[in-house]
Formats: C-alpha cells, structure tokens, sequence
C-alpha cells in the first residue's frame, strides 16, 4: 500500500517539476506562437475574405425566401471575424513588443544589475521620488514577464468570447426567424398562432438569459454569488455554457479573475477596445470628400468589375461585356443569375425550376430493363427525354427574359436570352447579344432593370402588382 502511494507521490512530484520547468521556459513556446499567429493573420486575411466573398455570392444570398434564417445568421457569424482577426493582431503585436522589451531587460541585467542612483547626484525631491518609484531590473523583469503572459492567454480568451456573442446571436436569430417558416409546416391557424406564440415567447426568453449569461461575465461572475438567484441561474449557465462553447475556455477566464485584480483586468480590456476602435475608425477616415463611394455602376461612375479584361479576379456581381472600347458590331452582354432573383422566377416562371433534377437510381434501374425489350431506343434515350428537357428550356428562357428590361441608350432591345457560364469564374447567368451595326462611334450608355418583389413574400401576399422594374446596373462603352 505505501510502495503505490510513493509511486503515486513520485509521479505528481515528476509531473509537478515538469510543470515547472514548462512555466519557466513558456516565454519562448508565447513568442514562437506569437510569431507564427501573427504570419498567419496578416497573410491570411485577404485569404478569409476571398473566401467569406466566395460563400456571399453563391451560397449566403440575401434572399426573401425561408433561407433568409440561415443565411442572415451565417452572414452575422462570418463578419465577426475580421474584427476578431484585427483584435488579435492588435494583441499579438503588444505581446511580441512587450516580449522583446522583457528580453532586452534580461540581457541589460546580465551585464549589470544595479541602479546607482548616486552617480546621477540627484537633487529636491528626485532625490526621494526616483528611487522609490523605479524598480530594479529584476523586479521589471517578474512583472513585465507577467503581464506578458497574461496578455498571451486574455487574447485567446477574448477572441473566444466575442465569438461565443456571435453564436449565441445567431442561435437566437434561427430561433427567432423560423417562425417565419412554421406556416409551411402548420395548416391550422389556431395551432400555427400558438406555435408562434410559443416560439416567440421562448426566444425573448432566451434572450434575456443571454443577455444575464454576458453581464455574468462581466461583472466577474456576481450573479454565481447570489443565495437565491445562482439556483435560479445554474442551468441557463450550463445551457449558454454548450451553446457558447465557453466550456472551452472557460479555466481561462477563473484563473484570471482569481488571480489578478480586477482593476488590472478592466484596464487591459479597455486598452485593447481602444485600439481595436482606433484602427476601424482609421480605416474609415475618408480624405476623399469629393469623391462618390462606388456601389454601383451607371453612367457617372465607370467600375472595372463591369468590363472583362479589367476585372482581375473578381466577381462579376449584376452584369459585364467584354472590354470598354468595343470595335465589333456585336457586343456579347452576360447578366449574372443572382438567386435573389428567385422569388419573381418562381412566381413568374414556374417551369424554370428544378432544371438540374437527377435521374434516380430508380429511374435507372427501370429505364435498363425497359432497354432489355426495346430495341429501338437507347437506354440514354429512355433515360432522358431530350425533346421535352429543351422544350423545357425554351419555355422557362422565355419567361425568364421576362424578368429583365436592357436598354440601349435608353431604348428598349428585345430580349433573345441563352443559357451561359461566365469563363471569368464560372457566374451561372444569361447572355444577349447586342447589336451595335446602327449605332455611331463615341460614347453609349446599356441600362438594365430587373422585377423586383416590393416587400417581403413571408409576409404579403404575392401578386403581379407587387412587382416593379428597377434600375439594376448602367455599363458606359465607347464604339471605334
């Protein structure tokens, strides 16, 4: 018995030592870490938002339709996270600064130690003041050491703290968005009011918890000290605590408000929240006054990302031709399908869905042993029915071109749309041909307007009235 608990005893000595040993060497695990983070954020930045762009344009579309739940929460968590990149650079970057000043200390002190405040002949009340208020170099390096790795770990702990703020807001807006969805799903009108009702009533809930959850935190965990209210509080902190995913790192946050003051904890964040607002608000400072924002393009403003061999690699968003100096008598036009465009395509064209349906397992399976008997057709043959898939297209193109109004210099061209994919990076969308034979040399103007729903189909009800043509973009060219 006393041979297993001194093997017990030299295995947590062992493993007490090389604890040890890992705190003091920590500083060169915080810089290399530091280092690398740093690399990795800077370079990857463009990266995240190439790609955050990439989700934005095909999948995350702002559209009027039961996906907006979900869309508009992945939008939300996503454009967190250029403010939590941007922090923790901020952070980092004060760390490494702080960790090379603490390794200069160290190298100072290894030649010489002492402050000899005798040699400065120091007179009035310098001559108390100073030494009394200038620490040692030992004592510098202890604190500078600290606050060092105090920092390191409160950047983590931030960064997964507003993240877990943009979870819980998300999870919340889900909640709170599907009842634009439960119609769907519920006939009766009586059951679908209670439904709603419920839902609501839970969501407003919820959101008070969080809104406790937060301040909890704050305030440095007051509510948990609260008699009556902590029993009351227990499972909303276990609830918010998987949904936030502060489990993770939740040891973080105990060990730094038992072990520092309070004060200290505030000062950093405030430091780290003012800077962080500094460099926003640096980012927008405008010296361009006279100067239009380009949102969009029309015949005033002359944007790149309309024109194919100016647009590098961007997206082409609403509309492009080939270049702003056209020398051909036809000018190939391509508008980009955007799936916001799918509530006047449905409404409008109902045969223009499910154009991509896959043939089943089923259905192969039927069309091979109906192949076994007919020796005429082949088994693609019965497989697809050609014939009715293009007459399928013809239809739904037809009503589809219904959807858009192009002009050129501001008269209206008749449509003649085809199917097409962008070579610029695969846009889906539809190509017209603009005849240019009449037209003289210099400057013209192509309009486009597309039907828009004028409100919101979750809510009112559809009709033809409720659609109206506007403006969608202007691309300025010039014939040789």
């Amino acid at each position: 018995m006393r041979t297993i608990e001194g093997n017990e005893k030299t295995k947590e000595g062992k493993l007490r030592r090389w604890v040890a040993n890992l705190q003091l060497e920590s500083w060169q695990l915080e810089l290399l870490i530091t280092g690398f983070s740093i690399f990795l954020l800077a370079s990857g930045y463009d990266e995240y938002q190439r790609f955050k762009e990439a989700l934005y344009f095909d999948k995350l579309v702002k559209m009027n339709d039961s996906t907006v739940i979900f869309t508009a929460a992945g939008r939300f968590v996503l454009s967190s996270i250029p403010f939590l990149i941007r922090f923790f650079l901020i952070s980092l970057l004060l760390h490494l600064l702080l960790r090379g000043f603490w390794i200069g200390i160290v190298g100072l002190s290894s030649v010489n130690n002492a402050i000899d405040f005798e040699k400065l002949n120091l007179k009035g009340p310098f001559r108390k003041y100073l030494p009394a208020r200038v620490r040692t170099l030992d004592d510098l390096i202890f604190f500078i050491d600290q606050i060092s790795s105090v920092i390191f770990a409160y950047t983590y702990l931030l960064v997964f703290s507003v993240l877990s703020v943009a979870l819980v807001g998300a999870f919340l807006f889900i909640l709170l968005g599907s009842i634009n969805i439960l119609p769907q799903y519920i006939g009766n009108q009586a059951v679908l009011g209670i439904t709603v009702f419920t839902v609501m009533l839970l969501a407003m809930l919820l959101l008070v918890a969080a809104i406790i959850f937060f301040l909890d935190t704050l305030l440095f965990s007051a509510f948990k000290k609260s008699r009556w209210f902590s029993s009351i509080y227990f499972p909303l902190y276990r609830l918010f605590s998987i949904i936030s995913l502060s489990f993770i790192y939740r040891s973080i946050y105990y060990h730094l408000i038992t072990n520092y003051k309070k004060k200290h904890i505030v000062s950093v964040s405030a430091t780290l929240l003012v800077l962080l607002l500094l460099s926003v608000q640096f980012g927008k400072w405008d010296r361009y006054m006279y100067f239009p924002h380009q949102n969009g393009s029309n015949r005033f403003i002359v944007k790149n990302d309309v024109y194919d061999d100016e647009r590098g690699n961007a997206y082409i968003r609403e509309a492009s031709i080939p270049s702003k100096i056209v020398g051909s008598d036809f000018l190939p036009l391509f508008i980009r399908y955007s799936p916001e465009q799918n509530t006047s395509f449905k409404y409008f064209c109902p045969e223009v869905n499910f154009l991509n349906d896959e043939v089943t397992i089923t259905d192969g399976i039927k069309a091979g042993m109906a192949s076994a008997q007919d020796t005429i057709h082949t088994l693609s043959e019965l497989m697809y029915d050609a014939g009715s898939f293009e007459e399928k297209l013809a239809r739904g193109l037809a009503c589809v071109q219904k959807n858009y109004e192009v002009y050129l210099d501001d008269e209206l061209v008749e449509n003649d749309f085809l199917y097409t994919t962008h070579g610029n990076r695969n846009e889906k969308g539809f190509l017209q041909m603009l005849d240019l034979t009449e037209i003289e040399r210099g400057k013209h103007v192509i309009s486009i307007k597309r039907l828009d729903f004028q409100g919101n189909p979750m809510i009112q009800e559809m009709s033809d009235s409720r659609f109206k043509m506007v403006d969608m973009l202007e691309i300025v060219f010039w014939k040789e």
